[in-house]
């Protein structure tokens, strides 16, 4: 199988919110799909050997096992991917197969409308280049890009991106809780950036925490990260109990001069996002109830 058009297309949790929306991916590109979940017709073995390629979109802490069940059924001219939030484990579970192997994540959520202007990392472990090619065809033709590395790469950079800045908002969501914050009222007081805050903690606790709590859980690199996180917390505390000012500013600088030209782009870009968010308030606020 060089050429991957018009071939089926299997989903393994194609019931699921990001199965579901792959599944009306591909079939707009002319595939026929077909999905296995829980209360489907077909199961993840018959579904696995009516299909050319086969997509495990799964629960992050259940893909390395649902994967290693399915394999004895995969064939060498077949395609395994899957969308997993974590590569090294379920990438793993894949090459017990002989089919082609390629591990991507979706670096966006099943909400969004399109492809169009997101990120798919791709980790190309066992396909021949052509029909890498046409992988990657097939996202990039509806607007995508796409970030290619290992799975160690990834998952030591996920710890950053999803459990460092995870985290951070859940224990900032927590703090407000166990202060016993009113969000409302918290609001009425509010400037454009608290609000924008307030939105991201809003939307992260609007979602799954199982796969928040497997993000954290299954990345190796997890804990050396919250450590790291531990530790500047605990300084900024001691630099505050003291009162230490001259301390503060000196451990400012320091990272702004880390973060260098990027703090100025910053400020420019989360200016038209503060200018959108207050705009957009003020309308809703002007529109008659």
């Amino acid at each position: 199988m060089t050429d991957i058009l018009w071939s089926t297309i299997g989903i393994v949790g194609g019931k699921g919110e990001m199965g579901r929306f792959f599944a009306h991916f591909f079939q707009n590109k002319g595939f026929r799909v077909e999905v296995s979940d829980l209360d489907t017709p077909l199961s993840n073995r018959e579904l696995v050997e009516l299909s050319d390629i086969v997509l495990f979109s799964v629960p992050l802490h259940l893909a390395e096992k649902i994967i290693e069940e399915t394999v004895p059924y995969t064939r060498q001219n077949q395609l395994l991917m899957d969308v997993s939030s974590l590569k090294e484990k379920p990438v793993k579970a894949m090459l017990k197969s002989e089919a082609s192997v390629i591990g991507l994540h979706p670096m966006f959520g099943p909400q969004v409308s399109s492809i169009k202007g997101q990120t798919i990392i791709a980790c190309p472990i066992r396909i021949d280049k052509e029909k890498k090619q046409s992988v990657y065809r097939l996202f990039e033709s509806s607007g995508a890009r796409i970030k290619e590395t290992t799975p160690e790469e990834h998952d030591k950079m996920m710890s950053i991106i999803q459990v460092l800045i995870h985290f951070s908002t859940i224990i900032m969501g927590r703090t407000l809780r166990e202060m016993g914050v009113s969000i409302e009222e918290s609001l009425d007081y509010t400037s454009p950036i608290y609000r924008l805050e307030m939105n991201f903690i809003g939307r992260l606790f609007a979602q799954d925490p199982a796969l928040y709590g497997a993000i954290g859980m299954l990345n190796p690199h997890s804990e050396e990260v919250l450590r790291k996180l531990h530790e500047s917390f605990v300084n900024y505390l001691d630099i505050i109990r003291t009162k230490n000012l001259e301390a503060f500013i000196n451990d400012f600088k320091k990272t702004a001069n880390f973060f260098g030209p990027y703090s100025p782009q910053a400020m420019e870009e989360s200016g038209a996002i503060l200018d959108f968010v207050i705009n957009g308030k003020r309308e809703k606020d002007t529109k008659p109830k």
